[in-house]
């Protein structure tokens, strides 16, 4: 029941932005005026000067197809680089080995278009320079870059006889200036007004307050009676083979600010998840949980 007042609640604030928002994407891709111009306009202007865009530039179908494919196999192989050498550059305080080669390519692909599909527990195989620097980055410009093909062909259609369907560069820094920024900014303080964490420390292992008994494979045995000093385990009187777990690894890192773009599986787990430990001196059983 939870889950679906969690849902009917999501589409109805979906619904509820969908005008306001879709009118100020409008005028973000048209260079109108808006409430954020003020603040984003030399922003904007700076970006262009340094990278020297011309904001006037008029593109057709195939520069603008062919800027988009540069863009994104350069932010492919960066990635998949970044996973490689993560362990021999900074920003890995848990001293974090590089990645193989298939799963930081897999890793690269997925998020440069955009699928973020993980194969991998980010908090014992990521960096977090490798999730700030190369994923966080990805979530941002591959989501830019969706948007604004969808608006290059929103433009071929409704502008036929025009010269041109805009620049590539322009829009993509439009939107992730003046759309996909702000967004994330908003939504990343009022989690971390919440309580997620905002950090770059390395995981830390906390005592449990209570020791638990788990199964070999994983289950936490209820109504269990622990003798932490003879390492026994019993229910109802009988001993039962277990592992007595009494700490807890906590993931740490920049958790609000990935979260704020991308709401996915692995991030739930840095906010709610972790791994349980075993005693010390007793054989290293780890549960994690789903």
């Amino acid at each position: 029941m939870n889950s679906v007042i969690q849902y009917v609640l999501y589409l109805a604030i979906l619904i509820v932005l969908a005008v306001p928002l879709g009118s100020y994407m409008k005028k973000v891709m048209n260079g109108e005026h808006t409430l954020l111009s003020g603040i984003l306009s030399p922003c904007e202007r700076a970006v262009y000067r340094v990278m020297r865009i011309d904001p006037e530039e008029q593109m057709n179908w195939k520069q603008y197809a062919l800027s988009v494919l540069l863009f994104s196999g350069i932010g492919l192989v960066f990635l998949f680089l970044l996973q490689l050498l993560q362990g021999a550059l900074p920003g890995n305080p848990q001293h974090l080995p590089g990645v193989t080669w298939d799963l930081a390519f897999n890793t690269a692909a997925s998020f440069v278009t955009n699928t973020n599909w993980q194969a991998y527990s980010g908090e014992s195989t990521l960096s977090y320079l490798t999730q700030a620097l190369g994923l966080t980055v990805q979530n941002f410009v591959s989501a830019a870059t969706g948007i604004a093909v969808l608006f290059a062909l929103i433009r071929g259609f409704i502008q036929v006889k025009s010269a041109g369907l805009g620049s590539f560069w322009v829009d993509l820094t439009r939107i992730v200036l003046r759309i996909l920024l702000p967004l994330n900014l908003v939504i990343a303080l009022l989690l971390v007004s919440g309580g997620v964490i905002q950090n770059f420390k390395g995981g830390e292992t906390v005592p449990l307050l209570e020791p638990i008994a788990v199964t070999a494979e994983g289950e936490v045995i209820e109504d269990a009676v622990i003798d932490t000093e003879n390492g026994e385990v019993t229910v109802d009187g009988e001993p039962v083979d277990a592992q007595i777990v009494t700490e807890q690894f906590v993931p740490m890192g920049p958790a609000a600010s990935q979260v704020a773009n991308q709401a996915d599986r692995h991030q739930r787990r840095r906010l709610h998840g972790g791994q349980l430990r075993p005693s010390p001196g007793k054989p290293q059983r780890i549960h994690k949980p789903d």
